[in-house]
This record gives C-alpha cells, sequence and structure tokens, in this order.
C-alpha cells in the first residue's frame, strides 16, 4: 500500500466519520460486539489488548477497555480523535496498521475487525507474520473480513474514494496458517449496513508459540 494510497484512506474515514457510524443500526447491531465479548470472555481481567483499525472506539475498543489494558490503532485522524473521547481509559496512537511502532510479544490478544478489506492482498502475508510478532506466545486474533475475489481497487463508498478488497475465506485462512498462525474458528454472519445485508468471515487465530 503506498503512502498515497494510505493518506486516500485515511481522509475517506476522516470525511466519513458520521455516515459510517450511521451505517449500524441501532434496531439491528452488527454482530462485533457480541464477537469480541466472545472472544475475550476468559481473558485474565488486565490482559493487554490491541484494537488494530480501532474506528470510534464504539462498541469494540470500549467494551474491552471496562476490563483490560486496551491500545487502538487507527489511521484516521478523525476516528482517533473521537475514540480518545469515547474511550479515555484506552491508549490510542494514529498510524498506518502494517507499520505503527508497537512492542513486540506484548499482547495477549488482539481484535482487527473490517481492517483488511482496505488492505492490497499483496501485503497479508507481511501483516498476519506482524501480528504473531506482536502476539504473546499462545495469544489470539479475532478478525473480520468480507469473503469475495475482488482485487485492491478504488470504489467510491459513502461518497468518497476508497480503496477496498476482497478475498476468498479459504485462502485467507491459508495465509494465516503460512504466518504462523493456527485457525482455531472460522464462521459467516450477516451484518445490515445501511439496511443492505453483508456477510463476513470471522476468524479467530492463535499464536502457537
Amino acid at each position: 500500500m503506498a503512502e498515497r494510497d494510505g493518506e486516500i484512506i485515511a481522509r475517506g474515514y476522516d470525511q466519513v466519520a458520521d455516515e459510517y457510524e450511521a451505517l449500524e443500526s441501532a434496531g439491528k447491531p452488527w454482530p462485533r460486539l457480541e464477537r469480541v465479548r466472545a472472544f475475550a470472555a476468559d481473558l485474565p481481567q488486565g490482559s493487554r489488548v490491541l484494537d488494530i483499525g480501532c474506528g470510534n472506539g464504539v462498541p469494540a475498543t470500549q467494551e474491552l477497555a471496562l476490563k483490560h489494558e486496551v491500545m487502538g490503532v487507527d489511521i484516521s485522524e478523525e476516528q482517533i480523535a473521537r475514540a480518545r473521547s469515547n474511550v479515555p481509559t484506552a491508549t490510542f496512537i494514529c498510524g498506518d496498521a502494517r507499520d505503527v511502532d508497537l512492542p513486540v510479544g506484548a499482547f495477549d490478544a488482539i481484535v482487527a475487525l473490517y481492517l483488511i478489506d482496505n488492505f492490497a492482498r499483496e501485503v497479508y502475508p507481511a501483516f498476519f507474520r506482524h501480528i504473531k510478532k506482536l502476539l504473546k506466545p499462545n495469544g489470539r486474533v479475532l478478525l473480520s473480513a468480507e469473503p469475495g475475489d475482488d482485487p485492491w481497487q478504488t470504489y467510491t463508498w459513502l461518497g468518497v474514494p476508497m480503496f477496498i478488497n476482497t478475498i476468498p475465506t479459504d485462502e485467507l485462512v491459508q495465509l494465516l496458517q503460512d504466518a504462523g498462525l493456527s485457525v482455531a474458528s472460522n464462521e459467516f454472519e450477516s451484518q445490515l449496513e445501511g439496511g443492505r445485508p453483508i456477510e463476513y468471515a470471522w476468524i479467530v487465530a492463535e499464536n502457537p508459540g
């Protein structure tokens, strides 16, 4: 992902912060909160958790910060500003999730929700190896991604240019395994985005250490 591409993604999420938040209906919430709760249910209190692509911090970072030491990372300055306001007990960094400077082997768990759809698939191997390095032995990651086979390209999304990529889920699982992560579960669930159903793969993988 070139630096200019990252700027387009950051500017896009800055500009559509309100519209993106409005995609989720209060009456039919996305499955991410329940997925995050299940993922973190048996984490010891005070675990170190990294939320990559944290957005405005609601609801995932907010939920995790109730019991854990949470760090959020997002490329959008506007989203990070909102996250700091929404979740004052967490720590936030504005930066590119692929190369932001983070402590190796420091995290008990990582969540990366709706993130890699904005990455070119060519960077997946390096990014997954990066995630593995950040995890403690036996640490785990929760990942969501829209299944498909669309090459990384610019789309108009919520009225702004946005780079979007989808990948077949079996290929995604293989890339995680190739990076040294052990896939523990792989499930599919749809959510309504502005009234339109979108299916996502929800993957839990572990660092065997």
